[in-house]
């Protein structure tokens, strides 16, 4: 069992690569034009702040998008080999409060977290595209 620290600190600060469904109607891009305002899109938390009071959220989409050096591919269900990949766009991304990381819903598609493989891939990606270390 977790002791309530270790508890606060999860729910707090959560981990790189946690994927998060967050609503299409919070990007202003339109790189998520292939679903209504309304609907949900993959998203990965990118970097927490130090005072850990924001992070960077990392929108993903299910649709081929601007393929290339800056966007991380991942298949959200391993075990489906229905489930399409899903694209997170390293180059977009967009600052969250902590409350509004708290009112997403956690989780995509039965998968919340990334394999460590593809964690180690993942924040090599931001640190090639932001320039910043995670």
């Amino acid at each position: 069992m977790k002791d309530w620290k270790q508890i606060l600190y999860d729910i707090y600060a959560p981990e790189i690569g946690s994927i998060w469904a967050a609503p299409n109607g919070i990007w202003t891009n339109s790189f998520a034009s292939n679903k209504s305002e309304t609907d949900y899109h993959p998203s990965v938390v990118g970097k927490v702040s130090s005072c850990r009071t924001s992070c960077q959220i990392v929108p993903g989409t299910s649709k081929d998008y601007r393929k290339g050096s800056c966007v991380f591919k991942v298949k959200l269900n391993t075990t489906d080999p229905a489930c399409p990949l899903s694209y997170f766009l390293i180059d977009l991304w967009m600052t969250f409060s902590k409350s509004d990381l708290l009112t997403l819903k956690q989780g995509w598609n039965g998968i919340e977290n990334l394999s460590e493989v593809q964690i180690k891939a993942f924040k090599q990606q931001i640190k090639f595209c932001k320039g910043i270390d995670v």
